[in-house]
């Protein structure tokens, strides 16, 4: 036998025999790094990889990081950790951060072997290496296995590099490819959480199924048209680690969690029956597969127990045809009513501009149509245009011009130009801060009555920000109520007291404001002592408030706030009719908020104020 050393990837040094060479490998230090949009956010693909790692397991450390961190703070401390092999996990929001790191830990580290993966590096792998010099190796699909058998190769000795499924790599200069890698039996992975320290404001995301039966044109998972459930028995277990320890919320990453009405009933039921009083669980769901059975068992919930994301996308029925998607409007628009009269679960409904057979007149449609199903939240996304999907080979036929940097947004269509998508971006972010904030309800419902749709209401505060600056400036809270009260003041037919009334509901059902903005109307003397009265008379004997004993007037004064209302709010905000009364009482109590907007609750004085005991709540 001839003794030879060689450098060859991922392995130090080799012997030569009859067979080839056999890799001989000391203990490897292995980073599995996630660089997060957010730091609430997890990475559930660096931490199943590192649980399904098996005896390696030992070997492999995770680093989470988010965009917010300074590329410079990242490399550092990643090369501070001296791994000899780092792997990165690759995705829209962070593939240009990934690369900018690795290419320079490359240089401070030369013998360090880089391995990308995830859906940002996984169509084109082959162009992917090319073009960055800095990467040895992307993991091609699903990584568990791959990933076992790869540090199963390098550190244990066993098998070769090139009988491993699923990879891409460079050799010597030359690019190799491996056969592709099948998908994973479910029940087969292990649970790739083992604690829940340093997770308690995070986000816990979980899968119990990949693939997904549709096809839309638009989305990766269409790719694979089969779906793989873990069984209920292993779901449940896994489950209970979330209860047990009072994980604050739970998300599926599931496409279609539904798409088997039978498993997702099984699992809803569980969740139900063994609800611990403070774990979320987030479902992406069909809202058209849901069934009378399922609004029979969400009725029991606990407010706050399940939140549903509901990918509604175009009510255009050309546009749904086009991006083959199937969905019954009529019964997606009634299912999401008897979720949304439950009172107890927040849905969530999604849109996307610029797709195909969609002009600006068209959205304006799709989002009047959706806005009138009144989700918790509405989220306006723009079309990606992704590797691998279907739309990217159509991009020519629909004349879609998207960015040609990560995300790959689209800037224009035969539908849609620059302009109309700019215009819709400025409608998009008055809607995150108008809408989906939860901070406006009220005002937005009030306002809504002076336009002709609510598209046209959101269009016309963008255009107030665009030309009056507003969108280059930071903005606080307040500041936020500022601006509406101008732009709405200026609007005909709107009444400044029923105005000032809706926005004081809104600014106060959220905190108390001791320095209210202008447009809160100073509480008269006489009223604040009818409230001291009252809280004088709720320290002798509870009527109303609860929840507040041993507290005397001030402190009651100073937690509660109570101001005098003729607006019914409720209808207002449920039904955006203004129904006047004779003066009322409202009590914000900020200590019992609601789950699903967390607004304080509200208590309706008739009679306590004058020393009487009749109260309704809101």
């Amino acid at each position: 036998m001839k003794n030879k050393e060689k450098r060859f990837l991922f392995c130090t040094y080799t012997y030569e025999t009859e067979a080839g060479y056999q890799y001989i490998m000391a203990e490897k230090k292995v980073l599995l790094t996630a660089i997060n949009a957010k730091y609430i956010h997890s990475n559930l693909a660096v931490y199943s990889l590192k649980a399904n790692a098996g005896q390696y397991e030992q070997n492999v450390e995770i680093c989470e990081y988010t965009i917010n961190h300074r590329k410079e703070e990242i490399l550092s401390r990643l090369y501070e950790k001296k791994p000899e092999i780092i792997g990165f996990s690759c995705y829209l929001w962070n593939i240009e951060y990934v690369l900018d790191i690795a290419e320079n830990l490359k240089k401070v580290l030369p013998e360090l072997v880089i391995i990308a993966g995830g859906p940002e590096v996984s169509y084109h792998p082959e162009e992917i290496l090319k073009k960055n010099r800095c990467l040895d190796m992307i993991m091609v699909g699903e990584g568990e296995r791959t990933f076992y058998e790869y540090l199963d190769c390098i550190i244990g000795g066993a098998g070769r590099l090139e009988d491993i499924d699923g990879l891409v790599y460079r050799e010597e200069g030359k690019l190799s490819r491996t056969k592709p890698r099948q998908g994973l039996d479910m029940d087969t992975l292990v649970f790739p959480y083992r604690n829940v320290s340093g997770a308690e404001n995070r986000i816990l995301y979980y899968e119990s199924m990949r693939g997904c039966p549709f096809s839309c044109s638009y989305c990766l998972s269409s790719v694979e048209k089969s779906v793989r459930i873990k069984s209920f028995e292993k779901t449940q277990k896994e489950l209970d680690f979330f209860l047990e320890n009072r994980v604050p919320q739970v998300k599926f990453v599931d496409r279609t969690f539904n798409c088997n009405h039978e498993y997702a009933y099984r699992i809803w039921k569980y969740i139900g029956e063994q609800d611990n009083g403070v774990t979320n669980f987030h479902f992406e769901i069909g809202g058209d597969l849901l069934r009378e059975e399922d609004f029979k068992l969400f009725r029991a919930f606990r407010p706050g127990l399940v939140q549903f994301e509901i990918g509604v996308q175009s009510t255009n029925p050309d546009t749904i045809r086009a991006i083959r998607r199937t969905m019954n409007l009529a019964v997606l628009s009634e299912n999401i009513k008897k979720v949304r009269d439950g009172h107890n679960i927040h849905e969530h409904l999604d849109l996307i501009a610029g797709l195909p057979f969609e002009d600006f007149e068209s959205f304006r449609n799709s989002f009047n149509d959706v806005y009138a199903m009144r989700p918790n939240q509405l989220q306006l996304g723009f079309l990606k245009v992704l590797d691998g999907s279907y739309m990217n080979e159509e991009k020519e036929h629909y004349g879609i011009v998207y960015s040609s940097q990560p995300p790959y947004e689209v800037l224009s269509t035969k539908w849609l130009s620059y302009e109309d998508i700019l215009e819709l971006k400025q409608i998009e972010e008055m809607v995150e801060v108008y809408y989906n904030s939860f901070q406006f309800a009220a005002t937005m419902a009030y306002l809504q009555r002076y336009f002709e749709s609510a598209f046209d209401m959101y269009r016309e505060i963008g255009k107030y920000y665009k030309e009056n600056g507003l969108f280059d400036k930071k903005h606080s809270r307040f500041n936020r109520y500022e601006i509406l009260w101008e732009f709405a003041l200026g609007r005909p037919g709107i009444q400044a007291e029923e105005l000032r009334e809706t926005l004081t509901f809104d600014l106060f059902s959220r905190d108390y404001v001791k320095n209210p903005p202008d447009f809160v109307r100073e509480r008269t003397e006489d009223m604040k002592k009818r409230i001291r009265l009252f809280f004088d008379r709720e320290c002798e004997k509870k009527t109303v408030i609860r929840g507040y004993d041993g507290l005397v007037t001030k402190q009651l004064y100073n937690m509660l706030y109570v101001d005098c209302f003729t607006m019914d709010m409720e209808m207002l905000i449920e039904t955006g009719r203004v129904e006047k009364r004779e003066p009322f009482y409202l009590i914000f109590d900020y200590r019992k908020r609601n789950p699903l907007d967390h607004s304080a609750a509200v208590v309706r004085l008739t009679k306590e104020i004058e020393g009487e005991t009749e109260s309704e709540k809101n």
